[in-house]
């Protein structure tokens, strides 16, 4: 607004003075037309008009001037903001994919997670198959992540009481509950940095919704029984902050 008020105000200050010299113009020079009928009395009036007119009109082309360059800075200031609201908007549109992405691997993580068990046993190496044609059972995301689960720390018990915690190498117990424990900790690092985020309300509305999502339909059916076996680690802390957050908001 102030700077249309400057723009309109210039307009009609330059125009008032050109308006001046026209009119002063017209003015002296039919005053000299109609009463004085001698040529070389026009030179003397002639250079009397100028003195008089040239500083008005030199002063409203400086103005006119001054409001041209005035209105391309503006121009160009207009096209510098929406280059970089441009810019920013880009920017967030990035971030909201990402994020978003992020958390649609965790749900095909999860998804995708298979086991298989023969003979009532968790097949987690080749040498538990007695031949490669022998009948086993398969099981898909979360129902697989919760029988894993319990066949693990079943195992861990056995291990304890043995004295012994430690997994083979061809043993890959030990590195699924890693992942398994990583795919917590990357759902939690998503949550917090979105709610953390400044990016547009429905952009974050979104993510929310999508992470109530995940939460409820895929994390909450597992991640309890990680929590109850592991009573000081950094995946409990998670886990327990997850629940407390979702939970209080039904």
């Amino acid at each position: 607004m102030k700077h249309i008020r400057l723009i309109n105000k210039t307009q009609l200050i330059s125009f008032i003075l050109i308006g001046i010299a026209i009119s002063g113009f017209a003015i002296i020079l039919f005053q000299l037309i109609l009463l004085d009928s001698k040529p070389e009395n026009f030179g003397v009036v002639g250079d009397a008009l100028g003195g008089i007119l040239n500083p008005i009109i030199a002063i409203a082309s400086a103005l006119l001037t001054f409001l041209a360059f005035y209105i391309q800075k503006l121009a160009n200031d207009d096209l510098k903001k929406q280059f970089y609201q441009q810019k920013a908007d880009e920017k967030s549109d990035f971030i909201f994919s990402n994020y978003k992405e992020r958390i649609h691997l965790i749900i095909n993580e999860i998804n995708n997670f298979n086991i298989s068990f023969h003979n009532g046993t968790l097949i987690s190496s080749a040498e538990l198959l007695n031949s490669p044609n022998a009948k086993k059972y398969n099981f898909i995301g979360i129902q697989a992540i919760n029988l894993f689960l319990v066949e693990f720390y079943k195992l861990l018990e056995s291990k304890k009481k043995e004295g012994n915690l430690e997994f083979k190498f061809n043993d890959s117990y030990h590195a699924i509950n890693l992942h398994i424990q990583n795919l917590i900790s990357a759902f939690y690092n998503v949550h917090v940095s979105i709610q953390k985020c400044d990016l547009k309300k429905e952009y974050i509305d979104e993510l929310k919704e999508l992470l109530e999502y995940t939460y409820y339909s895929k994390l909450n059916y597992f991640s309890a029984i990680i929590s109850n076996k592991n009573k000081s680690s950094k995946t409990k802390t998670q886990i327990d902050y997850l629940y407390d957050f979702y939970n209080k908001k039904n």
